[in-house]
């Protein structure tokens, strides 16, 4: 392969995955993913098969709000939810309550104290 194409190659990959860090989610999503990854672990014992970073929605404190979609064992077969976190300029969850859009309730159970708009 001549090196200008693997140059040229190499060069679109970047691209690419630069694109995929930087689009309107701010490139944070590593960070929002171990946020619901370790907030799910908490409350849950069903499986966690894949989660997606939807949108990201900065307040005007400097907190963010952040919906994921997720996909999960219901314990029968997968199932699809939608959920919300508050997060901290800090990148920390600012409230331990994540909620569940759907019933707009906590993970764990229990009211939110904070409301999303989705």
């Amino acid at each position: 392969m001549p090196r200008t194409l693997r140059a040229a190659l190499a060069l679109a990959a970047l691209a690419v995955a630069l694109v995929g860090c930087n689009r309107d989610t701010g490139g944070g999503e590593a960070k929002y993913l171990h946020l619901f990854n370790t907030a799910w672990a908490k409350t849950s014992n069903l499986g966690l098969y894949e989660v997606k970073v939807a949108s990201v929605a900065p307040l005007p404190d400097g907190m963010k709000v952040v919906t994921v979609n997720y996909l999960f064992n219901n314990g029968m077969v997968p199932d699809q939810g939608r959920a919300a976190m508050l997060v901290s300029p800090e990148n920390r969850l600012a409230d331990p309550c994540v909620v569940d859009l759907e019933i707009d309730q906590c993970l764990g159970g229990g009211a939110p104290i904070w409301h999303a708009k989705p």
